[in-house]
């Protein structure tokens, strides 16, 4: 069996846009539906001691694990170490009950309908590269079986009727399926057998022809490390697949790594395959990859295996996921591509590399911590200054994750150096262009480095308005709309604005500024009386007018970029 480059790990956040409640939601979705007042009752006694006890709000794993430990209180060994504490919930209602009624709930919500899947469509590029694309999921829910069906593509979960691990290793198949929590069409019957009942029942015990009751094979946080062999042979079945040569990225989505055992199979997996990148895509990504993945302990001392190895997009799996493969891993593939050919000319071949060819898809993939890697270590300033265009990519994308990723430090830090990148290229190097007769001023901002070779508004245009529509973009794409984030964008907006009007206004006659700029010039009916429809025929004169473009475009300037 061998594993697909780029394979796919899914956590509750990619079946949000499917209408499955995430692991908060579904706690205040739980309590809503609860008729019964004395459940009720019993319920939100226990989500408020939670929520005081935990200082936050809760998720669905904790509530049901904390029901089952109720149930069974009288097997907790801790208690006996406490004397005089009173049972609060003494005379309550039995949690036994609810603890069957909250898996039947989460059952309920795990089926999937039709129209909820359409988000899903961007898989069938991957698909079509990679066939068969491997997709490891902590889900129960029936959304990619659903999408699979409805796309008739053919779908390995290693069950056809029984679990059959073997089933994995067959190639005629479009996806392979690992769910590593289970499934809400998977039972173990009280024989011990397992099996994929795909029907439509919103109870999670049923009976089975044999006269056999079957459970939900769903593993629930008291469970974790229960013996169920699909779900411990699929563990195995993931850790194989990751560390082998032809796996290179691992795209994981709307997962928080809550799962320690997981976490530490994903640590082995990044030491043993040294080319493995992750790619997080969740709005709280970064601090996700800080605190679960970057360091092997809480104090932050110990740096993991995955130290610098993952690209953190913090934005909405449904809005996101179109660009993901012919835009982020096209790019990061080919920096990667770019970076091992840099060391080998400088280490191998003894020439010199040329690490700028490594920073466009870089830059494009917002692979962060590996650009600023290079940028401390590789790239010479001057080196990366003297290309505008790439340098104000690289200042303006930075921004942008750094700051959706809420990392206000770095996002600060870069757009204080986007803001002097600014001036400098707008301001300190302005030129007008004024000719003796009829044409427009000639407006150009900033020079190549050996100050001769200007670059017209209708270039810079081109670049600010892309970098606009990019921020125009995340935002839409981001749960948080933060300070910086929102600055970048109102700042290119208002650049974008004023080099339109400029191109706008590029073969109109000279004279036509003053009536543009009238609001900007205290004396502007003599300014036009004086300059319009003239030649002029003096260099004093000439001087003058472009004195006074330059004051007033200058000033203009000033206040967009402050």
């Amino acid at each position: 069996m061998q594993p697909s480059e780029a394979v796919f790990f899914l956590g509750a956040g990619a079946s949000v846009p499917a209408g499955v409640p995430d692991t908060y939601s579904f706690v205040t979705d739980y309590e809503s539906s609860i008729r019964d007042p004395n459940k009720k009752r019993t319920i939100q006694k226990i989500i408020q001691t939670l929520k005081k006890w935990k200082k936050s709000e809760i998720d669905i794993e904790l509530l049901l694990e904390t029901l089952t430990k109720l149930d069974a209180k009288e097997q907790e060994p801790l208690l006996e170490f406490f004397e005089g504490k009173k049972f609060i919930l003494s005379g309550y209602h039995s949690k036994k009950k609810l603890i069957e009624d909250l898996k039947d709930f989460i059952k309920s919500k795990a089926i999937v309908s039709e129209e909820k899947i359409l988000y899903l469509e961007p898989i069938l590029g991957f698909v079509e590269q990679f066939r068969p694309l491997d997709i490891v999921s902590v889900n129960y829910d029936t959304c990619l079986e659903h999408f699979c069906y409805v796309n008739k593509l053919a779908l390995q979960d290693g069950f056809d009727v029984n679990w059959n691990p073997k089933l994995f290793d067959s190639e005629l198949k479009d996806v392979r399926l690992y769910k590593l929590h289970g499934s809400v069409t998977w039972y173990q019957s009280d024989r011990g057998g397992y099996i994929k009942l795909p029907i439509l029942t919103k109870k999670s015990v049923v009976e089975l022809f044999t006269r056999e009751k079957a459970e939900n094979l769903m593993l629930y946080p008291m469970q974790k490390w229960d013996y169920a062999e699909p779900l411990l042979e699929l563990l195995v079945e993931m850790k194989h697949l990751l560390e082998s040569e032809t796996c290179n990225f691992l795209i994981v989505v709307g997962y928080s790594f809550r799962d320690d055992h997981i976490r530490r199979i994903l640590w082995d997996v990044a030491r043993k395959n040294k080319k493995l990148i992750y790619i997080i895509i969740d709005p709280n990504a970064y601090h996700i990859y800080v605190n679960k993945l970057k360091y092997y302990d809480d104090q932050h001392k110990i740096p993991s295996s995955l130290i610098g190895r993952v690209v953190c997009l913090p934005y909405r799996f449904e809005k996101v996921f179109p660009f993901i493969k012919n835009y982020y891993y096209k790019n990061l593939k080919e920096g990667i591509i770019n970076e091992t050919e840099q060391h080998r000319a400088e280490i191998i071949e003894g020439k010199k590399a040329n690490w700028m060819a490594c920073v466009t898809p870089f830059v494009n993939a917002e692979y962060c911590e590996k650009i600023e890697s290079l940028i401390e270590s590789r790239i010479d300033n001057f080196e990366l200054e003297k290309d505008v265009r790439k340098n104000l990519e690289l200042l303006v994308k930075m921004v942008v994750n750094f700051s959706a990723n809420n990392q206000d430090a770095q996002a600060t830090l870069y757009l204080k150096k986007l803001k002097k990148y600014l001036r400098t290229i707008f301001i300190e190097k302005f030129y007008v262009d004024v000719p003796r007769e009829t044409a427009f001023p000639g407006i150009a901002f900033f020079a190549t480095l050996n100050g001769r070779s200007y670059t017209s508004a209708q270039l810079i245009k081109e670049y600010i308005e892309n970098l606009f529509d990019f921020c125009t973009q995340r935002l839409d794409w981001v749960q948080d709309k933060t300070p910086a984030l929102l600055t970048v964008t109102r700042m290119l907006g208002d650049l974008n604005t004023y080099l339109d009007l400029l191109v706008k206004n590029e073969r109109e006659e000279f004279g036509a500024y003053i009536p543009i700029r009238s609001e900007k010039i205290e004396n502007a009916v003599e300014c036009r009386e004086k300059f319009h429809n003239k030649v002029l025929d003096t260099d004093t004169l000439k001087e003058e007018y472009r004195t006074l473009i330059e004051t007033i475009e200058k000033s203009i300037l000033t206040e967009i970029i402050e």
